[in-house]
């Protein structure tokens, strides 16, 4: 392959995209009961129920789950393992990207989208993690450029993999891939003035029906009947319904919310928003990709700007997007004259002001917690970003402007780099999960769980842990047995009463609750 464009973008992305994922422990709480739950079926030879320490998971659909008992099986239980397909799914994404743009639009947009979303420390991180996003997001992507390409090519056969990914893409977090397929398509239709029956007859839906069907009825039937319709009305009601129309686990969703952190995902590009917006709008009959991808874009914040339930994952389906408009953008204006004008300008001032609050501001997060100052070094970590900043003003005012927006972007990637070989491990490494489990490991003994307990420690210990509820049961069951326990601070005093003595504690990272280990000695 001649491209060198794609080679240059490609090895960048097998850098930041693969950079150290096996290097730091599983942790943060949805890696850990993500990983456990795939790491229980895989133990239990199970492909159907999901649970998490021996208990029926109704959280997700299972698609990412059999990804990772593969990876289990082929590498052993390890963060690599959970976390390898992840990674390639972000590999396939932008590679996905590249050559739809280049085949939609050209090269030079292609090159710019990709590395955008490349240098984009919110996409590195979501294809650095041992969740469902990972695949939602490439199945989504696909879904959507196929659909695309399909309608402007009148191709039937790309209408048939857009309905087989956003069918894959609803065994990976169900009806959110349905509906946001469904509006982001009636949306482009009706703007295209094209929403008719001789058009709908043209999407193959009776042919997508029956791909939906045949990919994702068998497992729907069959964890109904294991679980007596258990997981289902779980699944559709509480992690659906109710999480979108109010808070759940304190992730508390307001107007605007979703709007900003598609502005933070892009950055440092993301000032030159509003202009790539215009600019796909004003040029939606020319650039239909742009046109569609802005869609999406709208459709995907509006929806979830009404959700009372927030994460920072939540917009991650229309970063790749992003990342289309943007670079059409740059493509269609960095031959320009004209934008040296004031909008560059204001561009440069913007970017500057992002060079001086963006590291300070993320300096004062990470270092917030009084246990992480000895980690002195990582307060200059986002130093690179004001270095590319500066460099990208100065270039912008020589009307340099490729180079000043490749500074921008390379800076980010340093970062990247830096996040995962040097903060992740250094941050990580001090969870209290991976500070107890030598201690654990070495005793001997029966290890037990009571109450509420760091879900981490299921994936470490590669195993379901016996967990009470009951301080009565706990005291019946331990007698004459010699026992580890692993539990809460909150609990340390009914404990106690029935003999433990505390052998650890250390509070969980950027969270108020305290691992507390006890031994209990008949």
């Amino acid at each position: 392959m001649q491209d060198k464009k794609w080679w240059f973008v490609f090895i960048l992305s097998l850098l930041s995209l693969g950079s150290n994922f096996w290097g730091f422990p599983i942790y943060i709480l949805d890696e850990a009961k993500n990983s456990a739950c795939a790491m229980e079926m895989m133990q239990r030879g199970d492909w159907i129920v999901p649970t998490f320490n021996g208990v029926l998971r109704t959280d997700k659909p299972p698609l990412h789950y059999f990804f990772m008992i593969v990876a289990f099986k082929w590498f052993g239980v390890s963060p690599f393992s959970a976390r390898l397909f992840s990674v390639i799914m972000g590999l396939l994404t932008v590679g996905l990207i590249y050559f739809s743009v280049k085949t939609m639009i050209n090269g030079r947009a292609a090159f710019y989208a990709s590395l955008i979303l490349v240098c984009s420390l919110y996409f590195v991180i979501q294809f650095h993690l041992a969740v469902p996003d990972p695949f939602l997001i490439f199945l989504l992507t696909t879904a959507w450029l196929s659909f695309i390409y399909a309608y402007q090519n009148d191709r039937s056969i790309f209408y048939y993999i857009f309905y087989a990914a956003m069918s894959l893409a609803f065994m990976t977090k169900g009806p959110l891939a349905v509906a946001l397929s469904g509006m982001i398509v009636t949306v482009f239709l009706i703007f295209n003035k094209d929403f008719s029956k001789t058009s709908l007859g043209r999407l193959r839906m009776m042919a997508g029906t029956l791909i939906f069907l045949a990919l994702t009825l068998p497992w729907w039937l069959a964890v109904t009947v294991a679980t007596e319709g258990v997981w289902p009305k779980d699944f559709i009601w509480v992690h659906n319904i109710e999480r979108y129309l109010s808070p759940m686990e304190g992730h508390v969703g307001f107007p605007g919310v979703a709007i900003i952190l598609f502005f933070l995902s892009l950055l440092p590009i993301s000032f030159y928003l509003p202009g790539a917006s215009c600019s796909a709008w004003i040029n939606r009959r020319t650039d239909i990709l742009s046109f569609f991808s802005l869609i999406i874009i709208a459709t995907v914040l509006i929806f979830f700007s009404f959700s009372r339930t927030i994460l920072l994952n939540y917009i991650a389906p229309a970063v790749p997007f992003g990342a289309i408009v943007l670079g059409s953008f740059i493509d269609r204006k960095i031959d320009d004259p004209l934008f040296t004008s004031w909008i560059r300008k204001m561009g440069a001032v913007f970017g500057l002001i992002v060079a001086v609050v963006v590291p300070f501001a993320l300096k004062g997060i990470i270092m917030k917690d009084a246990w992480l100052f000895d980690l002195t070094a990582l307060r200059w970590m986002f130093l690179p970003i004001s270095a590319g900043a500066l460099l990208a003003v100065y270039f912008i005012y020589q009307n340099k402007w490729k180079e000043s927006v490749l500074s921008y972007l390379l800076s980010f990637w340093v970062v990247c780099m830096l996040t995962f070989y040097w903060a992740a491990p250094a941050i990580l490494s001090k969870n209290p999960v991976s500070g107890s489990l030598p201690l654990i490991l070495r005793s001997g003994q029966e290890v037990l769980a009571y109450g509420n307990f760091n879900p981490a420690y299921v994936f470490a210990l590669e195993r379901p842990l016996l967990t009470f509820s009951s301080i009565d049961q706990l005291a019946l069951y331990i007698k004459n047995r010699s026992v580890i326990l692993i539990s809460r601070k909150e609990y340390e005093v009914q404990l106690k009463s029935i003999g433990f003595k505390p052998i650890f504690e250390k509070p969980y990272l950027f969270e108020y609750p305290v691992v507390l280990v006890m031994t209990y000695q008949p």
